[in-house]
């Protein structure tokens, strides 16, 4: 009789649970992306829901005050016969005062993705609006005592160098680079501009690394490689 009492007492939970994400993550719209330990069995649908699409623009999704884009790309290998390959999610712009992603203790402004045509995550990446050198250190130097001492390179883009950190775990690869900007290019509007650093970092499931590098360059993506 108790054993059956026991079984008639768990399986409400058990139906309970069905049907939920097993990652645990929740939209982004209520609360940033915890990318350390990231399970990349999470839904892209459980992060952006249908009821973050905005109402004002197709294939947008609002969240919190940010604007995502959706595109879907092809390879671009045969003009006119072209293969989709990927859909990549684009923060289009994003404010200091939104937190959508933290790794640790450090914040991150905005949060880009791309997944295969199933639906599949295959790349994380999230960006911090500004962020100083100091900030830089602490996070190579806690990674470091995570996941042990990154690989160091340099690259290049529009003239500038800067350097990528990279850690290589088992089942995904973590990139990290912090980038001057000068604010140039940027359009300020009643004030002056503000030159300052932004970082990088980059999350790739493994699995997929060979159609990530060398294919993944637009927008927030440029600084992977």
């Amino acid at each position: 009789m108790k054993k059956l009492l026991l079984i008639l007492t768990i399986s409400p939970f058990v139906l309970s649970c069905d049907g939920q994400d097993k990652s645990g993550a929740k939209s982004l719209s209520e609360e940033s992306l915890q990318l350390e330990n990231f399970d990349f069995n999470t839904k892209i649908s459980t992060l952006l829901p249908k009821e973050t699409k905005s109402k004002e623009y197709a294939g947008y999704y609002k969240v919190k005050s940010e604007m995502i884009e959706v595109d879907t790309v092809a390879d671009g290998e045969f003009i006119g016969s072209e293969k989709p390959v990927r859909i990549e999610y684009r923060q289009r712009s994003f404010s200091t005062r939104d937190v959508l992603a933290n790794f640790d203790d450090f914040e991150f402004n905005a949060i880009n993705f791309v997944t295969n045509m199933d639906g599949k995550l295959m790349l994380i990446n999230a960006v911090a609006g500004e962020t100083d050198k100091g900030k830089t250190e602490d996070f190579v130097s806690n990674l470091n005592k995570k996941y042990g001492n990154s690989k160091n390179t340099k690259s290049e883009f529009v003239g500038q160098d800067f350097d990528i950190y990279t850690w290589q775990l088992k089942d995904r690869i973590i990139r990290y680079c912090m980038v001057f900007d000068d604010e140039k290019s940027t359009l300020k509007i009643g004030g002056e501009k503000n030159p300052h650093y932004q970082s990088y970092l980059y999350v790739i499931k493994k699995e997929f690394q060979n159609q990530i590098f060398g294919n993944v360059s637009s927008g927030d993506f440029v600084f992977l490689e």
